[in-house]
């Protein structure tokens, strides 16, 4: 049952071609009181299906995660906000959670965190450092603000926040090619974060860092136990720690360079 006394929700979706996923993510949410997506001008179905629903859509040139989701908080109508991604949605276990909370759970919490679940291949991954992976969703957006990074962003909320056992569903159902292209992506992302942060690399950084890795992933965290997908899970994740050093190194090797040119 829902609870009617519990502040209204306003849930936000970020979205670039994502016409195979976004109409299970917005299925998922329309039971809240305010939906709003912004896209980076998709150029496949996404648009076409966003507007077949009863939601806000804007589109809005992309320039970094963290921008394009404070953008999207910006435009949504209440204080409370769930955050989900295009191939994310809420299962009928974190939905009930979430309408069950009382106006005294969200005044003495600011935020709630929320098992990922994900299934990558059509397995649900359980295990190599992927599950349970807490993740804050549900928050109040008059307490807290974004991380600086425009990488591995997130709303950081200030005051309590409460774990609830129950789980986003992530479909990573993506081919071998387009897994390692988004590694790659978000690996050079996290590159230009860390130089422009003035971070060192070193030989080990892209050399025994990519092993631990993979070693934490598959037997640390128990990646072997989801048999060949946790194995493909550990090695994307070394190969996505490789990129992210040697980018960086590739990144301080030209400002080097530069630098003696206009020496």
């Amino acid at each position: 049952m829902v609870n009617s006394e519990r502040p209204k929700i306003s849930a936000f979706v970020i979205t670039k071609n994502e016409e195979s996923k976004i109409s299970d993510c917005i299925e998922s949410i329309l039971w809240v009181d305010d939906i709003v997506i912004v896209d980076d001008f998709s150029t496949d179905a996404t648009p076409d299906i966003c507007r077949s629903y009863n939601v806000k859509f804007v589109q809005h040139k992309f320039t970094g995660f963290k921008d394009q989701k404070s953008y999207a908080m910006s435009l949504t109508r209440h204080d409370w906000i769930l955050e989900l991604d295009a191939d994310e949605r809420v299962s009928e276990a974190m939905r009930r959670s979430i309408v069950s909370l009382s106006t005294d759970d969200m005044k003495q919490y600011s935020s709630f965190e929320f098992r990922r679940l994900t299934r990558f291949w059509g397995k649900w991954i359980r295990h190599a450092s992927l599950y349970p992976d807490f993740k804050t969703r549900l928050y109040n957006k008059c307490n807290g603000v974004w991380s600086a990074g425009n990488i591995h962003e997130r709303f950081v909320p200030r005051g309590l926040t409460k774990k609830i056992h129950t789980d986003i569903i992530h479909c990573q159902d993506i081919d071998i090619q387009t897994y390692f292209t988004r590694t790659t992506r978000y690996a050079s992302l996290s590159a230009q974060e860390l130089f422009e942060k003035r971070k060192t690399v070193r030989l080990l950084h892209f050399t025994l860092r990519p092993v631990y890795t993979f070693i934490y992933r598959y037997f640390f965290r128990l990646g072997f136990l989801d048999g060949v997908h946790g194995f493909v899970v550990a090695l994307v994740g070394a190969f996505g720690t490789f990129v992210k050093y040697l980018k960086l190194y590739e990144l301080q090797k030209i400002q080097n360079s530069d630098e003696k040119l206009g020496a």
